[in-house]
């Protein structure tokens, strides 16, 4: 009777530790499989079936549109979903003259919601003096500092293309001093307006206008507006290279008659961009 109670022991106990022996098996199995699948060479960890450079983008909301890409302290308008064309009716740009085709851009799709277009009132809108320049508010016709306008519209998109203007009489320190107070003025009379600065467009190459404007003054031009975004927290869109040729000149078929100017397919370029780098 012993002999078989103690031989029943032995069984159980033999069993007991090939079950002990099998689930440290399988549980080293599992870890090498997990570890494999679960973690980057630097350590990273992602979800199986992604990659590192698939992790999701803090800026990305539910409608796909990115709110910015910092690169060298700058918020680079990022890549985006197509934001359709009642994204670009609803813009509000300030700009100098050379642009002022935009103007006319929500009449090419039978829409007057682009219609918000602030142009300066004088002619000319100079970095320097931006601040304190009117423009002729399209509301009412009347004209208005570019802060002052701001408060009264409340803009969620503004759009500023501006830099060309008395550029070859200008400092760096003037301009940049200039376009600061600009955006530190719309800043404060509508603290919740997205401001996107963008890089102008150069010239021709036949240019020969009395301004002086080179293509190497207005890609200086560009790097200040681009110090001027880092500075001020504002979204910087590279709209001179959608415009410009690897030359660094304005493409022909982009160019006004005057050689400056941004023509209608120049427009429609520039929309085009906004369009795919929507925030």
């Amino acid at each position: 009777m012993n002999n078989g109670i103690a031989g029943l022991k032995n069984i159980v106990w033999a069993f007991a530790i090939v079950l002990s022996l099998a689930a440290l098996i399988i549980g080293l199995i599992v870890t090498m499989v997990l570890r494999y699948s679960g973690e980057a060479p630097d350590g990273t960890m992602y979800l199986e079936g992604s990659s590192s450079s698939n992790v999701s983008d803090p800026f990305l909301d539910s409608s796909g549109i990115d709110g910015g890409q910092a690169s060298g302290g700058v918020m680079e308008l990022p890549s985006s979903q197509d934001t359709g064309l009642e994204y670009l009716f609803n813009l509000t740009f300030l700009c100098d003259n050379s642009f002022s085709a935009v103007n006319s851009f929500g009449a090419n799709f039978g829409s007057t919601a682009s219609s918000q277009i602030w142009l300066p009132s004088s002619g000319t809108l100079a970095a320097a003096n931006a601040s304190t320049t009117s423009i002729i508010y399209p509301q009412d016709g009347s004209e208005k500092t570019p802060g002052d306008a701001a408060e009264v519209y409340q803009p969620s998109r503004l759009v500023i293309y501006l830099g060309g203007d008395q550029l070859s009489g200008t400092t760096a320190e003037t301009f940049t001093a200039g376009y600061t107070a600009l955006i530190q003025a719309i800043q404060s009379a509508s603290p919740d307006t997205k401001i996107i600065c963008c890089s102008i467009g150069s010239v021709t190459t036949a240019y020969a206008g009395s301004d002086g404007l080179s293509a190497e003054l207005i890609s200086q031009a560009n790097d200040w507006i681009r110090q001027v975004c880092a500075s001020t927290g504002v979204y910087y869109a590279d709209l001179a290279s959608v415009l410009n040729g690897d030359d660094g000149y304005l493409l022909a078929e982009y160019s006004g008659a005057d050689g400056r100017s941004i023509s209608s397919a120049g427009i429609n370029a520039a929309m085009d961009y906004f369009r795919m780098h929507g925030i």
